[in-house]
């Protein structure tokens, strides 16, 4: 009687091994409901973001610093939280682009930037540093231009410029400014290398 008892018992344990198997394999491979996403919510957040991004050769072109990072994967857009973008070429002026909120689109190739922008290059060859201040600009980090179609204050030494609009194109170092221009441009004896 014994030895029916524990064959018994050794039947049952199988048995209960054996549907216990089944049903996890079967809930594995049943497929799992996904909850959508909620529109216009972020994917994921970061806080106190360093990002470097290199040129083709492998060196450091430019450093992104911001409180918070946004992703939507929905648009493959990032939403930044005071962000500032520094070049890092050794054969140009340093830039520094700083704003209160940015948004980055088409894969990084155009930063809109809003909130007291301020674009900063550093003095070099002989010129003083350029300062651009506005409440919006475009920024387009691969060809270091920068666009506004609001007004803009200008600064270099003791020279001031200001307009409705401005196009700055760093590498040819071109600044273009239209609209509602008003300059106050410092005699040469008075400019500042």
């Amino acid at each position: 009687m014994r030895d029916r008892l524990s064959v018994l018992i050794a039947a049952v344990l199988l048995a209960v091994v054996a549907a216990a198997s089944f049903w996890y394999s079967r809930e594995m491979r049943r497929p799992t409901e996904r909850v959508p996403p909620t529109p216009g919510a972020p994917d994921f957040i970061v806080d106190r973001v360093v990002l470097t991004q290199f040129d083709e050769r492998g060196q450091a072109a430019y450093k992104l610093f911001a409180e918070r990072l946004s992703y939507f994967n929905e648009n493959d857009d990032i939403e930044l939280l005071r962000p500032r973008l520094v070049s890092l070429r050794p054969d140009e002026p340093q830039v520094q682009a700083a704003s209160a909120r940015a948004r980055i689109t088409n894969a990084g190739e155009q930063v809109l930037m809003e909130g007291d922008v301020l674009v900063q290059r550093a003095a070099a060859a002989g010129r003083p540093a350029l300062f651009i201040r506005t409440e919006k600009m475009t920024a387009f980090p691969d060809t270091e231009r920068f666009t506004a179609d609001v007004p803009v204050r200008i600064e270099q030494g003791a020279d001031r410029l200001s307009g409705a609009a401005m196009d700055y194109d760093n590498l040819k170092r071109v600044l273009t400014v239209s609209g509602e221009l008003r300059a106050s441009l410092a005699p040469a004896s008075r400019r500042q290398p």
